[in-house]
Parts: structure tokens; C-alpha cells; sequence
């Protein structure tokens, strides 16, 4: 599990389970294993359930009567009312005021009301939070506060391959501070931000629901993910069929990612895609909205950009519009150019599969945002 803040470059790793390894069916030789007590897990699961409480009480807060992170805003939930610690309240402001405004934000994009939202994700802490040398074959300690003053919780872990690898970088360190939830603990790895690669390839991709990616080289990806996609429509929303239903697919879509050619890429072209599962366009209707429910184009698009940032590829997100219509060929731009999987040009006649079409078009504006031309082999694949 990784994600990149703009700080600089924040890597955020998975690097251990809050509870026994035993209990949790999807740890394998990529996650770590830590070493949590009962006693442990319980003080856990109070410091969560007082954490979201407080979080919550801040959103409604916020969304009735606006606030900022000062002192009056954090007074409105009172010392008797809550459990947390005056460095946790912070905190839980913070990722109040951020849940708060994102969701206004995403709300007003998509064009439509915006509804208070309920926090019940991971709890970010960014004090009261030690990560310290282990011993033995559990090599990083983390302490944490809890909501007894001068009182702390001391998990041994393991770290992972993949964080292994980042802090072998120069430079890398980790930072103060995690994510925490019953069931896992995530830090932060910082790194100077790599520089991009001076020479390579450049391919644009087509993120699709019949092909998860298509490249601009004709290579399909992720073939199999309609099948995926409705063994995650078809389990029941809660269900443990449905959380393994949805881990395969993060699975396919790693997996899938990773099959691009990192090694010989300077640039990768993607569009920037809002808005997909509503949309304007009157013909999506609830055929389509089905269909598109499980596709987590957002999922995609963020493992794109991670091992891009760690391939030292530069990643460019282009305006799609036109790139699933418009002719590599002449130029055209026409709706019925593109009858389903078929692309047909109605002034040229060009015919090619309507994914790889997309994807030329995605290349073709990747090169223009980067000041770049088509090169002969390109020209001749875009023909063909």
C-alpha cells in the first residue's frame, strides 16, 4: 500500500498489522508481521473509536459553521466530552477540516450536492508516535500514545521487502508519525524526488472496463478484468465475499501495472479523468453505471503515477477529450467514428480496435504536452 504526498516525496508503506498475523487472511510474504497483544489491540480499538468520534464531531461541526486549525475551533468539542489527548484532537481536526473541505471540492466538481461525509478510515497520527531499531528478527519498534497520559503501546515488526527497498535509496528516512487501524500501521519513507529519465520510450495508455489498460503500442493488459469486475457486482456489500472479491481486483490492478515496460520508458501518458461514473453525457445510463461501479480508475491511475516515481518515468495526464473519437489517421473528430470495441473513421476509413485507438490519441497529445513529435515507427503504427 503506497501513496505520495507533495512534500517533497512522502512514500506511504505498509509495514505492519496491528493484530496477529494469523487473523488476517490477506498477509503474504509482500506484508509484514507484527506482534500484538490483546491487552494491546484493545487500547487500540479505544483509541480509534474515540479518534473517529472526535473526527466526526468536527465534520458536522465544520460543515454547519466554518473553522480554521485555531484554538476556538478546537475548543467546540470539549476536554469532558471526548477521550483523546490534546495532541490527538489536533490531529483529528486536521483531518476533519481536510475531509471537510475534499469533499465540497469533489462534490462541486461532479455537480452535484455536496452531503456531510462520515469518517471511519485510518487514523492519522502525527504525534505521540516513536519508530525506533527493533532486535532480532523484529527489526522496527513503533510506540504509540494512548489515550492515557504518559501511557504507550510498544509493537515489535518486521519490516518488508518493499520498505526495505525504499530506505535503501540515499537519502530515504522514516518519518514521524503513522496511520493506524485495527487492523494495520502505516509510516512514511522521505526521499529527494528522483530525477526523471533523459532518454526513452514514450507510450500513452487507455484505462478501459473491456481492457483494464491499453497501450499505444498495441499491447493489451488486463483482459480478464470484466470478469473481475462482476465478481465484485455480484457479492453482497459487507460480506466477506465482497472484501475478497475487491482484493483480487487490487491485486489484478498491481499486477497489471507492473506488466508495462518501466524499464525502457522516460514518459507515460494517461488521461485525466473526472467525473466517470456519473458523467454528462446522457447515454450513461444505469447499463453502464453497473458496469463501471467496481472499475477504480482512481486505483489505476495512482499505482501509475507510484511506479512511474519510482521507475524515474515522468508521468503526464492529458485532456481526454476526443482521444476515444478523433482519427490517428486524418485527423476527425466525429462521435460516430466509434461504434462500441470498433473504431471506424467516417472519412478515411481507418479501422482499428477503439482502446489502442485511444491510446495513439493519448500518445499524440503526451508528445505535444512534452514538446515531442510522432518518430517514424510511431507514424507507421498509428497508420496500421
Amino acid at each position: 500500500m503506497r501513496k505520495f504526498r507533495a512534500l517533497g516525496t512522502l512514500l506511504l508503506l505498509l509495514i505492519c498489522t496491528a493484530a496477529t498475523a494469523s487473523s488476517l487472511p490477506f498477509i503474504n510474504d509482500d506484508y509484514p508481521k507484527a506482534l500484538a497483544t490483546a491487552k494491546q489491540r484493545h487500547e487500540i480499538g479505544r483509541l480509534l473509536e474515540a479518534y473517529r468520534g472526535a473526527v466526526n464531531f468536527y465534520v458536522r461541526s465544520l460543515w454547519q459553521h466554518p473553522g480554521a486549525l485555531d484554538k476556538r475551533t478546537l475548543a467546540r468539542l470539549p476536554a469532558e466530552r471526548t477521550r483523546l489527548q490534546s495532541m490527538q484532537k489536533d490531529q483529528a481536526l486536521r483531518q476533519a477540516l481536510a475531509m471537510a473541505s475534499s469533499t465540497r471540492r469533489s462534490a462541486k466538481a461532479l455537480g452535484v450536492p455536496a452531503q456531510c461525509p462520515h469518517f471511519k478510515g485510518m487514523a492519522v497520527l502525527c504525534h505521540g508516535v516513536t519508530l525506533e531499531p527493533g532486535r532480532g528478527s523484529f527489526d522496527l519498534v513503533v510506540r504509540l500514545s494512548t489515550l492515557r497520559p504518559r501511557e504507550r503501546i510498544t509493537i515489535p515488526t518486521r519490516k518488508t521487502r518493499v520498505l526495505n527497498n525504499w530506505l535503501s535509496r540515499p537519502g530515504a528516512r522514516l518519518i514521524r508519525g503513522c496511520a493506524l487501524s485495527e487492523k494495520a500501521l502505516v509510516v512514511w519513507v522521505e526521499f529527494p524526488e528522483p530525477q526523471a529519465r533523459e532518454s526513452g520510450d514514450v507510450i500513452g495508455i487507455d484505462v478501459g472496463i473491456s481492457k483494464l489498460i491499453a497501450t499505444s503500442e498495441a499491447q493489451a493488459i488486463g483482459t480478464q478484468w470484466w470478469q473481475l469486475s462482476a465478481r465484485v457486482r455480484r457479492r453482497r456489500p459487507g460480506s466477506r465475499g465482497k472484501r475478497r472479491a475487491c482484493i483480487a481486483r487490487d491485486h489484478s490492478i498491481n499486477h497489471a501495472v507492473k506488466q508495462l515496460p518501466w524499464q525502457r520508458l522516460s514518459a507515460i501518458g494517461f488521461e485525466d479523468l473526472n467525473g466517470l461514473k456519473r458523467g454528462k453525457s446522457r447515454r450513461r445510463g444505469k447499463i453502464f453505471r453497473i458496469a463501471a461501479a467496481p472499475w477504480t480508475y482512481r486505483r489505476v491511475r495512482q499505482r501509475v503515477e507510484c511506479l512511474a516515481l519510482e521507475n524515474r518515468v515522468l508521468p503526464v495526464a492529458v485532456d481526454p477529450r476526443g482521444t476515444s473519437r478523433t482519427c490517428p489517421a486524418c485527423g476527425k473528430d466525429d462521435r460516430r467514428n466509434r461504434k462500441g470495441e470498433v473504431f471506424r473513421c467516417i472519412a478515411c476509413d481507418h479501422k482499428g480496435d477503439a482502446d489502442f485507438i485511444g491510446a495513439q490519441n493519448v500518445l499524440t497529445k503526451t508528445l505535444a504536452a512534452l514538446g515531442r513529435v510522432l518518430s517514424p515507427g510511431q507514424k507507421m503504427l498509428a497508420h496500421h
